[in-house]
């Protein structure tokens, strides 16, 4: 394995991988460790690798056999949002949650392009290379392996609220909802926002109402163990739309997409190095990132002096494009957030 593989080695055990996704190696599913380390040595120009889920990674992941990004959206907000989240050679998606006794399930939702790589099951990690293309980690890395929160219940889902937010939302269909089960501290105020976006984005592109979303958003409510306020679910959906009229809504695309007239914007007025600024930080974080830094360093990947970087990443907060969550203090630098959905940890 080079370099940039090796890497993983020491979080997960990992072994090598052709470019056609299957192990190099015979009994792979027992390979620990100190194993790992001895196939990191011998396989040095491996360019893709795996580790087994279940008890042996302590992960489970979720296997969204879909570009879509609104069924990413979907499947996220009904199994809990995580912070490691990882594109496939293929443009579908993985998302990584600390394993619960969950065993591998092919296709356990009909009608769903979901499967559940539980114990029995191997995933391709990145940053792999196969014929098909790269994997790459989207959001977060193996530094959050250790937060990885347990995937939410797998019981089959009931039918679904209409995609476009039409029809009975206030009705008893709960077992549906992603916010199912969770109670306050839980995350529900996000596991909404994400639920609710992409319908949002379909009521308003057919010239529906804010008062359509907020039918879907309090029959989701309706399902969780601990519901939140009218009130609070509210603010989420206002949250929601303002940002979806404002041309904002790109929750499920990973990355960002960067629409023409925000580009022709900035270009008119000169920001050029906030465009530039902008798109690779779209790139590196997701709608719902916990806030990041954006320090001087990376005045370095672009060719820049501190002050060029620092001015651009000024611009971005003047135009709310970003949002400062915490100034520098004692040497440590500032933490900045997108400014779409500001909502807390409930």
């Amino acid at each position: 394995m080079n370099t940039m593989t090796s890497q993983c080695t020491f979080a997960l055990a990992t072994f090598p991988v052709r470019p056609n996704k299957v192990p190099v190696i015979s009994g792979y599913q027992k390979v620990g460790l100190p194993g790992s380390q001895q196939l990191a040595f011998k396989f040095v120009d491996a360019d893709a690798l795996g580790f087994m889920c279940g008890p042996r990674s302590k992960v489970t992941v979720l296997d969204v056999d879909s570009s879509s990004e609104i069924v990413l959206g979907n499947a996220i907000a009904r199994h809990g949002i995580t912070p490691i989240l990882v594109r496939t050679a293929t443009r579908k998606w993985h998302a990584w949650y600390r394993h619960n006794g969950e065993r591998r399930r092919i296709r356990p939702f009909p009608n769903l392009p979901i499967d559940i790589l539980g114990t029995g099951g191997f995933v391709v990690a990145p940053p792999s290379k196969t014929v098909q293309g790269q994997y790459q980690f989207i959001d977060g890395s193996l530094d959050d392996l250790d937060r990885l929160p347990i995937m939410q219940p797998l019981d089959e889902p009931s039918e679904p609220a209409a995609a476009d937010g039409r029809g009975d939302n206030n009705n008893n269909n709960n077992d549906a909802s992603p916010l199912r089960g969770m109670r306050e501290h839980d995350g529900r105020n996000k596991t909404l926002f994400l639920a609710i976006a992409p319908i949002a984005k379909q009521i308003h592109a057919r010239g529906g109402s804010p008062d359509e979303l907020l039918a879907a958003a309090l029959g989701y409510n309706q399902g969780a163990a601990e519901p939140m306020t009218t009130e609070e679910v509210t603010k989420i959906r206002d949250s929601a739309w303002r940002m979806t009229i404002a041309g904002r809504n790109h929750v499920g695309a990973h990355p960002f997409v960067m629409q023409q007239r925000e580009a022709i914007s900035l270009i008119e007025h000169g920001d050029q190095d906030a465009l530039v600024v902008l798109n690779f930080l779209r790139a590196s974080h997701s709608p719902l990132a916990a806030p990041f830094f954006i320090t001087n360093t990376l005045a370095s990947t672009f060719g820049w002096t501190r002050k060029r970087l620092a001015e651009a990443r000024s611009r971005l907060v003047e135009l709310h494009y970003l949002r400062q969550t915490r100034p520098p203090w004692q040497g440590n630098p500032a933490k900045y957030s997108w400014p779409e959905f500001q909502g807390g940890q409930n």
